[in-house]
């Protein structure tokens, strides 16, 4: 996948959420027309996400999902009453479109628990960018360099240190803080082939199942290495376990089913990536099968104003006469997606103008003001 298209559909999944996310919030309150709006926005995001998805599966998800919520929106502005299932929230704006939280959201990221995962549509060659497309994590690109990159491509030398090569990696921080995109960037800067799924891919109520699919995406990456492994939201696959006896008998094979993995994997040219918002969750063994535990905190001054450089490179913009210190301080408390949104509501804000001059016109200050001041911050929810 290129990075022009890895990086469209990065943006789209956040446009999504915040779409999602502002109009669960004019439901709440009581605002219909409003939500509606809101809701077209995400069915508008997710056409041109299915658009852009190489699975067939995963892009009939996207269209199915955008089909519910056209209902919703539908429903909405004819004064119709409106259940959760609807909108596939279950009652909290908190669904995400890969978590599958929810009926429609879940349709997004997994499927109806009788068809196992085909690990093979989840591969892909390594990704085509690299940690120069990074904006900022400079502290946290240097750690990865440190204990990632570095014991990969010299072993003999960690080796007379007593120190193997890292095959488990967990990244860990709040939510839109850019734990997906740095583990794709590592992908790229390691030059390996790349996994992505999601615990919705994996997760099964089907006894055996679950165990099944985890082997399958283990058993490609072994058959494509080098490979990266990512399975994001770790905690969902890997949930600690308690003395109650809560686990079902699927959730219980395919944790004991992901430490055998993690085990058999040393010695390989894999490494496994797990990330998390929730690392209290994770079940003990599992943690410790991770090598390097590594935050992902929120961007900060500088690492704000790079992420938005890179999101506005390939754009009009006057960057020379940006106040980059003005936007610095505006940004304070917003995540790494927050800025891709904001980016590309600058775009947009230019664009309208533009339409309406019949001619290009840079993305400026007022532009990018403009849009902060309209971009909720994820990060104050998540705290």
């Amino acid at each position: 996948m290129s990075l022009e298209r890895s990086a469209q559909k990065n943006h789209l999944k956040s446009e999504y959420e915040q779409y999602k996310k502002q109009a669960e919030t004019a439901r709440k309150e009581g605002h219909r027309q409003k939500a509606a709006r809101y809701y077209r926005e995400c069915v508008a995001s997710l056409t041109e996400l299915a658009n852009l998805e190489n699975s067939d599966r995963l892009s009939k998800k996207r269209l199915e999902l955008a089909d519910n919520l056209k209902i919703a929106a539908d429903k909405l502005e004819s004064g119709q009453s409106l259940s959760d299932d609807d909108s596939g929230s279950s009652g909290s704006p908190e669904g995400s479109i890969d978590s599958g939280t929810g009926s429609a959201d879940s349709s997004v990221g997994g499927d109806d628990d009788s068809t196992p995962v085909d690990a093979t549509s989840y591969l892909e060659n390594a990704p085509e960018m690299d940690f120069g497309d990074v904006g900022g994590m400079t502290d946290l690109k240097e750690t990865l360099k440190d204990q990632v990159i570095d014991p990969l491509e010299r072993p003999e030398l960690y080796e007379e240190y007593d120190l193997g090569v890292v095959n488990g990696v967990l990244l860990h921080g709040p939510p839109g803080t850019g734990k997906t995109y740095i583990t794709k960037a590592l992908a790229g800067e390691l030059d390996y082939n790349f996994v992505e799924a999601q615990a919705s891919d994996v997760t099964s109520s089907l006894v055996g199942e679950a165990a099944d699919n985890m082997a399958e995406l283990f058993d490609v990456a072994r058959n494509n290495q080098p490979c990266l492994l990512f399975l994001d939201e770790i905690d969902a696959i890997a949930t600690e376990r308690d003395s109650g006896g809560n686990k079902t008998m699927s959730e219980s094979q395919m944790i004991t089913q992901f430490l055998t993995e993690m085990s058999e994997i040393k010695g390989e040219d894999v490494v496994v990536i797990g990330a998390t918002n929730l690392p209290d969750k994770i079940d003990g063994a599992a943690w410790r099968r991770f090598d390097a535990r590594i935050e992902v905190p929120p961007p900060d001054p500088p690492a704000r104003a790079a992420v938005l450089r890179i999101h506005l490179r390939d754009r009009p913009v006057l960057t020379k006469e940006i106040d980059w210190e003005e936007i610095k301080e505006l940004t304070d408390g917003y995540s790494a997606s927050d800025l891709e949104i904001i980016a590309s509501k600058s775009a947009r804000n230019a664009l309208k103008q533009a339409r309406s001059e019949d001619d290009i016109v840079p993305i400026t200050q007022s532009h990018i003001e403009e849009s902060i001041e309209s971009t909720e911050m994820s990060l104050e929810a998540w705290d």
